[in-house]
């Protein structure tokens, strides 16, 4: 419905990069079939790790081989672009095991990483643990030496650093994060979401609840 409405009101180029951001519990094989047959040509996935222990600790709902089986079935159906997130810096992540999560990405081919280093966000869960003693604090030498790991085995491997958390195969830079830097215009829809016409920005309300009213209210009332 989201993809019909905008073609009903803007003109979308051909080569459109329309991306779905998924995580590996999220996909199955008739989803990613449904996903392909109405334009997505590029997934997006929270893989985060392909190490369990540090999925574990992250307390995410998948496991690694089921991030390793989500990839391989986007590929089966022809989801050619395919782009996985990785958290570095995690307290159980050794360097070892950071260079096999880069190398199993690589193994498998993905065209695109987004890497980024654990933060600790006040008033969630994970900074009450931390502060309690539950669980280990990050450790910021440990984080630039995963950042260096990281930038060494990417190059190794083709892959060109476009920005400071982006990595990508020739011809598979995201081409929404490249036109931040390049300020185009582009419209954001959905609660936070953010746009900008080349001379102002404009920004969503964050609240769910608040911006159905908004847009129930608009309806009703023109406002």
């Amino acid at each position: 419905q989201i993809l019909t409405t905008i073609k009903q009101h803007f003109k979308v180029d051909v080569h459109a990069e329309i991306t779905l951001e998924a995580n590996p519990d999220d996909i199955s094989l008739q989803k990613l079939l449904a996903f392909k047959s109405i334009g997505i040509n590029r997934l997006s996935m929270g893989v985060q790790s392909f190490i369990d222990e540090d999925l574990i600790w992250m307390n995410r709902a998948h496991r690694s081989a089921a991030a390793v089986d989500a990839i391989k079935i986007a590929k089966e159906v022809g989801i050619t672009n395919i782009s996985i997130d990785l958290i570095y810096g995690i307290p159980t992540l050794t360097d070892e095991n950071w260079i096999q999560n880069i190398d199993t990405a690589v193994a498998i081919e993905v065209q695109h990483l987004s890497c980024y280093a654990l933060t600790v966000e006040p008033k969630t869960a994970l900074s009450a643990l931390i502060q309690k003693g539950e669980k280990e604090d990050i450790d910021t030498a440990k984080q630039a030496a995963h950042f260096d790991i990281l930038t060494e085995r990417t190059m190794q491997a083709g892959y060109e650093q476009y920005e400071f958390s982006n990595f990508s195969l020739p011809g598979f830079r995201s081409k929404h994060n490249t036109s931040y830097w390049q300020q185009k215009k582009y419209l954001g829809i959905g609660p936070s979401a953010h746009s900008f016409t080349s001379n102002t920005r404009q920004w969503n309300i964050a609240n769910n609840a608040l911006y159905i009213n908004s847009i129930e209210n608009f309806i009703v009332t023109g406002k």
